[in-house]
């Protein structure tokens, strides 16, 4: 606010203070005209004042309001303003840290967009650029001017120009947003922060903008996806804004509420996900609000689909190298012929399984609906999953029981070290040494016949924990272990949605699998323990294994039925809800997809996440809804 004019006696001045103070005055009238040739000068006596001012400590200059001009080394912290001589027009550095330029009515007309720095200041560097810093000095934003000695001045057309010390245009603002952003994030927009028309925030290809015309949109390459609808309510001039209470909000330019998510969660900032959805973020982490899914699937299709395939990756050379069984023959004629065990003996449905018991006590119990839900996932036949206090005994007795059922054993392998990187799923053995032994117990107790899953996410998180080249070293030890005691075994090459779909994400995957020894083992599993869909799978799966040459791979279905459940920080694979069953396990007859399996054990929590117990505990209510929303 302006300060009352008070005629006081003035106080006595300190002698010592005469010359900071004459700078002062300088600076203050140094935008006056001058003659030409005093000019040279002036600019000099500028840069001397402001090293005066530095040397004495008393610079930069802060005002809480300065007038319309911010001078050269001079600042404005939180609140303070600077204001159009002739109009209502006004800056002022927000609480928050944005600095906006404003009506009178509050009506943003440009900003920095640097909400969420509260305690940022707006300093005219003695250089030349205007700019706006954190409170620990840090650069948010910059016009990135060289014009030592220039000053910055708001003007009644609503502009904000800096001005060197000739009388010329440095630089000057516009009204489709920020200059230039040093920091900050593109793809979200803070509590309290704003989109002015012509500005937008994106993930990938998919981005929200604000139009001129009023209407906010979200596209995905280009096309709209979501839209408020707003473009006919208003005049130019509308905005988008995140209030400080959590909604996002379209305002007209005379301070109408166009347009509201309703929501009310304080400090909730907007995100924009690659997958055509934007959410409202609470402050603790969960979803406040979500566009409405796109037309057609929520979940993000894999670009492979329409990829031709590549040609194959060179095979190595080395002594001993050839196929495992399941992989499949060339006939001669350049047709290969795949063959899996599953083909004539379906995977094993254990009858003491969790969820099988289960039936049976729901059954007696007269809960007669649960009962038959859960016996269809029972029926299915499901993976084993061995860990490390699973020896030879156990696997024994687990291979000998389900060939008597005339079914085929399916275990996975899930003990290497520095499993899961520590998180939900932590706990394989200690050392690579450990790891051997436990694999050739393991292999004694398989017999011939069997179904080998290797260590589910061990290549997808090859470069994120653990030894790296003793993780391979270790996976192409277990692939050759099980596969000379008669298994099918297949590496687990993660999922199109984890790992990526671009060519050379693929190709990566595809030399991962070759360093593990995929080579010498059946092929590879996809979608274990995800969501996706399962035609998304096949081309992952069918692009994977053109580079591999050939290689057959199987897919998880155990709840991909309803594909995935995307979220906020992309596709929800803890818990998520409303998932289904997939489609049974089973051979596919068809190459190189050879088979759908259930790997994930149906019915185990995937984590303390949504309400669920501890990983691989299992959760009824969670199964019976998967059941129940199955398409079979």
């Amino acid at each position: 606010m302006p300060r009352p004019h008070t005629p006081a006696v003035r106080p006595a001045i300190d002698p010592a203070s005469r010359p900071v103070l004459a700078a002062r005055a300088a600076l203050r009238h140094g935008d006056r005209p001058r003659p030409r040739a005093a000019r040279p000068l002036t600019a000099a006596v500028v840069a001397a004042v402001v090293a005066l001012l530095a040397l004495t400590g008393l610079a930069p200059a802060v005002a809480s309001d300065a007038g319309d001009r911010l001078l050269t080394g001079a600042s404005l912290r939180s609140g303070g303003a600077l204001t159009a001589v002739g109009s209502a027009h006004r800056l002022v550095v927000g609480a928050d840290g944005d600095v906006t330029l404003r009506l009178g009515d509050g009506t943003p007309l440009w900003h920095t967009g640097t909400t969420g720095n509260p305690g940022a200041r707006l300093v005219q560097a003695t250089g030349g650029a205007l700019e706006v810093r954190s409170p620990g000095g840090a650069l948010l934003w910059t016009t990135g001017t060289a014009s030592p000695g220039a000053r910055t001045v708001v003007k009644p057309d609503g502009v904000l120009y800096t001005i060197s010390t000739a009388g010329t245009v440095a630089w000057k603002s516009t009204t489709d947003g920020p200059a230039l952003r040093t920091g900050g994030v593109a793809d979200r927009v803070p509590s309290g922060g704003l989109l002015l028309a012509g500005e937008s925030v994106a993930a990938g290809d998919v981005r929200l903008t604000m139009g001129a015309d009023g209407d906010l949109v979200l596209t995905r390459a280009g096309t709209a996806v979501w839209r408020t609808g707003t473009a006919a309510a208003t005049p130019r001039g509308a905005h988008a804004r995140i209030t400080a209470a959590g909604a996002l909000q379209v305002v007209a330019s005379d301070g109408r509420v166009l347009w509201t998510s309703g929501t009310a969660s304080a400090g909730a900032r907007l995100v924009v996900k690659d997958h055509a959805r934007i959410y409202l973020i609470a402050t603790t982490g969960a979803s406040a609000w979500s566009t409405a899914a796109p037309t057609g699937s929520a979940d993000r299709v894999p670009a492979v689909v329409s990829l031709p395939l590549p040609a194959a990756l060179p095979v190595p050379v080395r002594p001993g190298t050839g196929t495992g069984g399941g992989s499949g023959t060339d006939t001669g004629g350049g047709a290969r012929v795949y063959r899996t065990v599953l083909s004539t003996a379906p995977a094993y449905a254990d009858p003491t399984s969790d969820v099988a018991r289960a039936a049976r006590t729901a059954r007696d119990q007269g809960r007669t609906a649960d009962a038959d839900l859960l016996d269809k996932a029972a029926t299915g036949g499901a993976a084993r999953w061995l860990g490390p206090a699973d020896g030879t005994t156990a696997v024994r007795t687990y291979a000998a029981a389900a060939r008597a059922a005339g079914r085929t054993p399916v275990l996975v392998a899930y003990a290497i070290p520095d499993r899961d990187c520590g998180n939900h799923s932590a706990g394989g053995l200690g050392t690579a040494a450990a790891y051997r032994t436990w694999t050739d117990g393991v292999a004694a107790g398989l017999g011939r016949g069997a179904v080998v899953v290797v260590e589910p996410d061990a290549l997808l998180h090859l470069d994120r924990c653990g030894d790296a080249e003793q993780r391979l070293a270790l996976l192409r030890y277990a692939v050759e272990t099980y596969r000379a005691a008669g298994a099918e075994v297949y590496l687990d090459a993660a999922s199109s949605n984890s790992f990526g779909w671009s060519a050379a994400d693929l190709r990566d995957m595809a030399q991962r699998l070759r360093a593990a020894g995929v080579d010498r083992a059946a092929g590879f599993s996809v979608n274990v323990s995800n969501f996706q869909r399962t035609e998304h799978e096949v081309a992952y799966g069918t692009y994977l294994s053109a580079l591999l040459g050939g290689r057959a791979f199987v897919v998880d279905t155990s709840r991909n039925g309803a594909g995935p459940l995307a979220g906020p920080d992309g596709t929800v694979w803890c818990n998520p809800e409303g998932r289904a069953l997939g489609a049974l396990p089973g051979a596919t007859g068809t190459g190189p997809h050879v088979a759908n399996l259930w790997i994930k054990t149906v019915g185990r929590s995937d984590g303390t996440c949504g309400g669920g117990p501890a990983a691989g505990t299992y959760w009824e209510p969670y199964l019976l809804g998967m059941a129940a929303r199955a398409g079979w």
